[in-house]
Order: structure tokens, then sequence, then C-alpha cells
């Protein structure tokens, strides 16, 4: 079930969500947008496909609103609609893609951009790290910012089924991107994948960089994303620092 607390005209938007994926690269790169957008709280999606969580505010120490496991913000400057996921997924995502494609085109959103990571052995011959960044996107998209890539210089994802030697959407480590991306695409919705290959460890780089090769398609940063701001709640994400007493 999608509720949203405020009434928002959101044609013409871009919804931008994560997928659980490896080193959760999706869901740290939308914590820098809605913490570096200043984006405002406007619902929430309860979903038996998804644990249950909750917890204190993540973007501000000392509001007493909560975060939950599922939350939707929105930018009216910017006219996107950001949806953060914060628990993994148990259960079957059918019942959760359907609701969301209903979402989309009752609230007449232009495209969706799933945010994601892959492992990174699956790229191991790749070296530096702008590289390892790659696209997927529908043949509306396609047609409509195919250029844009073009000139962007970005490498479109093209993977091949080991058995079958057929060209096949895989993106191992991803999440559920791919299953969305394939579920939009079949109901005409334009949607995209941008995604890194990387590991498990401190992947908040990995997320920087996402978030930067974002913004350089929609643009809502400005023109440069190197001075991120932290979320507080990333004040410990990987822990605390090792003891000088190891030393």
């Amino acid at each position: 079930m999608i509720k949203l607390t405020q009434d928002i005209d959101l044609e013409n938007y871009t919804l931008i969500l994560p997928s659980v994926a490896v080193g959760n690269v999706g869901q740290l790169s939308v914590d820098l947008l809605i913490s570096n957008l200043n984006l405002s709280k406007i619902g929430q999606i309860f979903s038996a496909s998804f644990v249950p969580v909750v917890g204190a505010n993540a973007y501000h120490e000392h509001s007493s609103e909560l975060s939950t496991a599922i939350d939707i913000y929105a930018g009216t400057k910017e006219h996107v609609v950001v949806i953060q996921i914060r628990s993994p997924y148990v259960g079957g995502l059918a019942g959760f893609f359907n609701e969301l494609a209903q979402f989309v085109a009752e609230r007449k959103i232009a495209k969706v951009i799933i945010l994601a990571s892959s492992h990174d052995y699956a790229k191991r011959e790749v070296q530096p790290q702008h590289l390892k960044l790659r696209y997927v996107a529908s043949p509306g998209i396609q047609s409509q910012t195919g250029k844009l890539f073009d000139d962007l210089n970005w490498i479109p994802h093209k993977s091949e089924d080991v058995i079958s030697g057929e060209e096949r959407l895989q993106i191992p480590g991803g999440g559920f991107a791919r299953s969305l991306f394939n579920f939009l695409s079949d109901a005409n919705v334009p949607c995209a994948i941008l995604f890194k290959f990387c590991s498990e460890g401190d992947n908040i780089e990995d997320a920087k960089a996402l978030v930067c090769y974002l913004n350089q398609w929609i643009c809502v940063l400005g023109t440069s994303c190197s001075n991120l701001k932290y979320p507080p709640s990333w004040k410990h994400l990987f822990g605390k620092p090792p003891s000088v007493d190891i030393y």
C-alpha cells in the first residue's frame, strides 16, 4: 500500500529508487540525494515483501519523525520523487512491482531510474573506477536520451548468457533491478538502471560515483557534485574507527 501524506502533483517527475544490491550502493546513493537536495518526506509504502523496520529520522538528528522500511520523498524544485528502501525483501515482489507501476501511471510520472550495483568480479578486467559505471535503458528512454548518453561517453551494459551465448540482461548481485526493469518495460514505462561494479566494504565512494553519474543525466545537483554532504545516520555507518591501542 502506497500512502501519501502530502498531495503533490507528480506529473512529469522522475522517480528514483534503489535496488537492494551488493554493497547497498543504490540505497547509499539515495541517502545522498535526499540529504543534498533536502527532500521532504511525502509518504510511505507498506509491503509484505520487505522486512518491517522503524527508527529515528535518518536525515535530521533532532526530528521526532520516524523512518520506516520504505519512505517516499519529493523535491518540487527538481521535479523528482525518491523512494528509499531500508530493509531486504523476503517475499515475492509481484505485488510491489504492480503497485509501483500503478502509482507511476496514475501520477503521470515521466520515467523511473533504478540505482543499483553489481559484483566487481563480473567485470574484473575493468580497472579505472570511472569505467565501472553502466546503464541499461528501455526503448522509450533510449529514443529520448540516447544521444545524451553517447555525448557523455556512457557505456551501455551488455551481458551474455553463458549457456546459450545469447544477449540477456544480467546484473550479478544487482538485487531486483533487472526484474523491476523488465516489469516496467513490459508495462511501457520509460525506465533505466544505473549501476556500478563494486565489492562489499566501505561503499561510500561507490555511492558518490553513482550519484555523480546520475547527475550527469538529470542535473539536479548543479554542475558539481564533488562536495556532497553525508546524512547524520552515516556517523558510524561502517562502525567506529579501530582503537589506537591495537597499534
